[in-house]
């Protein structure tokens, strides 16, 4: 029978840690939950190594997602990756923030009755504006 390696646990890091590492010489990021040192690849980066810089200490996923990388590009991250990100894949916290924002102002709008009267006057002046400016003021 074969004998199986144990799986090694992988080093957790947080923001904090991520923050420790900021410049050309020690760049970290994170991407979709792995922390990557991403220093020694910063002078092969075809984009140039200032955007990989400038997001470091944060969590980088969803600007790495955005670029559209290749899958190419994905694989090479492998080689890099140092740890997990305990901030977790910044795809469900954003999720998470957005939601809460859009639960606050909703509160917010409806419990206000200042906001609602300006939400119906002001489009309204707006509109009485542009029709009446012109005609007797011009």
């Amino acid at each position: 029978m074969a004998e199986v390696e144990p799986v090694k646990p992988t080093k957790m890091y947080a923001v904090k840690d991520l923050k420790q590492h900021t410049t050309e010489d020690d760049c970290w990021i994170a991407i979709s939950g792995k922390v990557y040192d991403v220093t020694h690849f910063l002078d092969e980066h075809p984009g140039g190594f200032d955007i990989i810089v400038t997001n470091t200490g944060k969590d980088a996923t969803e600007d790495f997602e955005e670029i559209g990388h290749s899958n190419a590009a994905k694989e090479m991250l492998a080689k890099y990756a140092i740890g997990d990100f305990d901030g977790g894949d910044v795809k469900k916290t954003n999720r998470a923030s957005i939601s809460a924002v859009k639960a606050k102002q909703a509160n917010l709008q409806s419990s206000n009755p200042v906001l609602k009267l300006l939400q119906v006057l002001l489009p309204l002046l707006v509109i009485l504006a542009a029709i009446f400016v012109p005609k007797y003021l011009l």
